[in-house]
């Protein structure tokens, strides 16, 4: 396998990400220019964006080249649900989530956990509750099991918070 001169700045831009910002907007400007439709490169370039400068459009061009050019890139697919749970556009996000949980190779876990998030910020908690259980039906490793047990008690703590503040609005305290 030879690697063209888009991978090998891709893989010195991934390899500085997050730590190296200068270095990765070099390498992958040099990745994209010898390859605009690489979609590593415009996957990392569109997490930059959303990451680190807040430049959601911005973002949200890259991921959706990178989606267009490879639609089952599971990384691009992961960080553009963030992105557009993010944004609050939460059907677009329920679509990529079904469409990515279709794909080969995804891990379910983490697209669960997604799916989770995208009801908690909707404020449905017995969803998102359902949808971390399952997520940690699908863990396979120690500290991700560790961390789908604290959000689950993160979001059952947010449940009764939000419960109790209602009982208190109903009968008056």
């Amino acid at each position: 396998m030879s690697l063209t001169l888009a991978d090998r700045y891709y893989l010195k831009a991934a390899g500085d990400y997050p730590w190296g910002l200068e270095e990765v907007v070099e390498n992958l400007g040099y990745a994209l220019s010898y390859d605009a439709e690489h979609v590593g490169a415009n996957y990392l370039m569109g997490r930059l964006h959303m990451e680190q400068f807040q430049n959601y459009n911005e973002a949200e061009s890259y991921f959706v080249a990178a989606i267009s050019i490879e639609p089952g890139h599971l990384k691009t697919c992961e960080y553009y649900i963030r992105l557009l749970i993010r944004l609050r556009r939460f059907a677009e996000a329920k679509k990529l989530i079904d469409f990515t949980m279709s794909r080969k190779g995804v891990v379910m876990a983490s697209i669960f956990r997604l799916q989770a998030l995208m009801y908690e910020h909707q404020r449905d908690y017995p969803k998102s509750l359902e949808c971390l259980k399952n997520a940690l039906l699908e863990a396979f490793n120690h500290q991700q099991i560790n961390f789908l047990n604290e959000e689950i008690k993160r979001v059952e703590d947010k449940q009764t918070m939000v419960y109790s503040w209602n009982y208190k609005l109903v009968v008056g305290e």
